[in-house]
């Protein structure tokens, strides 16, 4: 079985053929600003990504008539659920006309539409960061009318619980994981029976390499009209956390400073773990404790000091500790293709109607 992984991103675009679980075929196709600053929207890149997605086909000398399924990052349609989802004309329109929050992957998924129609083969986005599936008292914000939503790394949340339940000999919808998912931004996932019980988003986590993490909502305020509300921004992604402390965004340089014995490095180094470990904590009672075991990865997670804090102020858990680093998006789309074309796991239909999760 042949898949096309397609993954946008804001400087990129990852494009990949697995056979079955193998990579066959990857790239990654670098942007420039001066070749993106042609286009007014995410979606007016549409031509010029598919364009060099069909480009790096011929390069390699794959033929698109042996693909059986193409699959994309979801970008952030609503209403959707986690696994995989087949993309029809009400998801295209979704990410056209009402995505959550403006996303490069949001393009992805109309490109591998329009491709797999034309080879008449199916297409699938799967683990989508909008994947909503929080229980009703996680929804509950104190404003009418407002709920909280499930903004996290779904993809490689979901990937490393999956392949963890694997390890263990045990279905994956019966197993409760907290996974943390840190580096470039920090967000974490319960997975209870198969969905997404609960999360810390990215915004409410931990400091990460580039992100600020969580401030008081007050402080916010008075440093938005301080600073101005784009300022503010910019730490909450991109320029906050590691980026603003230690002046790089490179998890690993601040990893050999503080090797090192640089004070400030080793600080902050410190101050992560103790914040990670406070946020997995949280997550515990919203399945009143049982939990199966509590899963470290993402590209922060090969750093083996802040990695052995975190297990040592977790420890009192008497839970099970995985660590899984990487950010395994790629290949976690291929196994998401591979099972579905294997009747392994089910497709969903996107209807775009809210959805209530029976429980």
């Amino acid at each position: 079985m042949f898949t096309l992984v397609i993954n946008p991103g804001s400087t990129s675009t990852k494009v990949a053929v697995y056979e079955d679980n193998t990579e066959l075929h990857k790239k990654t196709l670098t942007h420039s600003k001066e070749e993106l600053s042609q286009f007014d929207t995410i979606l007016d890149q549409f031509d010029f990504r598919h364009n060099l997605i069909q480009g790096f086909l011929d390069e390699v000398g794959f033929a698109p008539s042996k693909l059986n399924c193409i699959i994309s990052r979801g970008g952030s349609p609503p209403d959707v659920r986690s696994g995989a989802t087949a993309i029809n004309d009400e998801l295209v329109k979704a990410l056209r006309e009402r995505p959550k929050e403006p996303h490069p992957a949001c393009v992805g998924p109309l490109i591998a539409y329009k491709m797999a129609g034309e080879l008449g083969i199916p297409s699938f986005i799967y683990d989508p960061v909008t994947a909503d599936e929080l229980n009703d008292l996680a929804r509950v914000f104190g404003v009418k009318g407002i709920e909280n939503d499930s903004m996290c790394h779904v993809l490689n949340t979901r990937a490393m619980s999956i392949a963890v339940s694997k390890e263990l000999g045990k279905p994956f919808n019966e197993m409760t994981f907290i996974v943390a998912h840190f580096g470039g931004g920090n967000s974490l996932a319960c997975w209870h029976k198969g969905l997404l019980h609960d999360c810390v988003q990215g915004d409410a986590c931990a400091f990460s390499a580039e992100r600020c993490g969580h401030m008081r909502a007050e402080r916010v305020i008075a440093l938005t009209k301080e600073y101005g509300a784009d300022h503010v921004i910019k730490w909450y992604h991109g320029k906050g956390g590691m980026a603003s402390l230690m002046g790089t965004n490179d998890l690993r340089v601040v990893e050999d400073l503080a090797a090192k014995g640089d004070k400030q490095a080793l600080l902050y180094q410190q101050a992560m773990a103790y914040q990670l470990s406070k946020c997995i904590s949280s997550l515990f009672p919203s399945v009143k404790g049982a939990v199966d075991g509590v899963i470290l990865t993402g590209g922060g997670a090969y750093w083996k000091l802040l990695v052995a804090d975190v297990q040592e102020r977790l420890a009192f858990l008497n839970t099970p500790i995985y660590v899984r680093p990487g950010e395994n998006e790629m290949l976690s789309l291929a196994e998401g293709a591979y099972r579905v074309m294997n009747n392994e796991e089910a497709v969903h239909a996107y209807t775009g109607e809210p959805l209530r999760i029976p429980r």
